[in-house]
């Protein structure tokens, strides 16, 4: 009993000497890089990683109680190299943080430089009328397609392993590149500017090992790139004729052509009643 009053005693010393607000805003940005760490592991297989880590350090703690040197020795070093490992392992997701730490989330205002909200609007509600029609098509069809939508991080890299065709969008032109017999139809097309920017783009396969073993390398490949940006990837299953959707490194399976137009303009549209220019809604906002 005399030990839990000395805690709390100690602790509210420690409280009391502290000097505002500069002590408490340290503690509630560390609180914070805490918080977005333990979510950043349970969403990925870091969070595997970090479970296997703690076991060697227990393991470790009772090597030493027990006094076992050869034991402590081999797990002290493999401690030191697993920081490394940590690093060369989960090389992509790092790079995904830092890639979102580094997005501005301002509006991309190009688009609007020479035309009104109302007329991007229209513009852009035309572009997503075609791609759910295409969809449809497809998915009526079976022809499998894989269709990655620019967002705010540039898709240059992927744009170049295609190639350029800065065509307008229309189901028959998207038909006749996922179309069997054309060369184009095994890549990806990817939409920059409400255009097809390239055709027969290959992209980043995701290495997330929770991904259903019965998706395909389409599926994986919209996962992907959808994991190192903020592009949305559309899937129409070759096998199925499912119409899927990948956002931020995770994937929708079997969604109708009305629930994708629903999700593209809520992402696309700019809102009429908002005098800033909002591309990207957060999750759970009506369009």
């Amino acid at each position: 009993m005399q030990a839990i009053f000395d805690f709390f005693k100690n602790l509210s010393g420690i409280f009391l000497t502290m000097k505002f607000p500069w002590d408490y805003l340290d503690i509630i940005l560390v609180a914070i890089i805490v918080y977005y760490c333990i979510k950043f592991a349970s969403d990925t297989r870091t969070g595997h990683l970090i479970r296997g880590l703690l076991f060697i350090l227990a393991l470790y703690q009772v090597a030493i109680f027990l006094k076992l040197s050869a034991l402590t020795y081999i797990l002290s070093n493999t401690i030191q190299l697993s920081f490394i490992a940590v690093i060369i392992v989960f090389q992509p997701e790092l790079r995904s943080g830092l890639e979102r730490l580094g997005r501005v989330k301002i509006g991309n205002i190009r688009n609007l430089q020479s035309m009104s909200r109302s007329e991007y609007n229209t513009v852009t509600g035309s572009m997503i009328d075609n791609i759910c029609e295409s969809c449809r098509l497809l998915s009526e069809r079976k022809i499998g397609a894989l269709i990655v939508f620019e967002s705010n991080v540039k898709l240059g890299d992927i744009i170049n392993t295609g190639v350029v065709v800065d065509a307008a969008i229309s189901p028959q032109s998207v038909i006749t590149i996922f179309y069997s017999g054309t060369p184009l139809h095994d890549g990806a097309v990817v939409i920059r500017d409400n255009k097809i920017a390239a055709a027969g783009c290959l992209l980043p396969l995701s290495k997330n090992l929770d991904i259903s073993k019965e998706l395909g390398t389409r599926h994986r490949a919209a996962v992907g790139v959808t994991e190192t940006s903020d592009a949305i990837a559309v899937v129409v299953s070759e096998e199925t004729g499912k119409i899927s959707y990948a956002l931020d490194g995770k994937i929708t399976i079997g969604i109708t052509e009305k629930e994708l137009g629903e999700l593209l303009r809520g992402r696309f549209l700019v809102s009429e009643t908002k005098k800033r220019f909002r591309f990207f809604k957060k999750r759970g906002e009506q369009a």
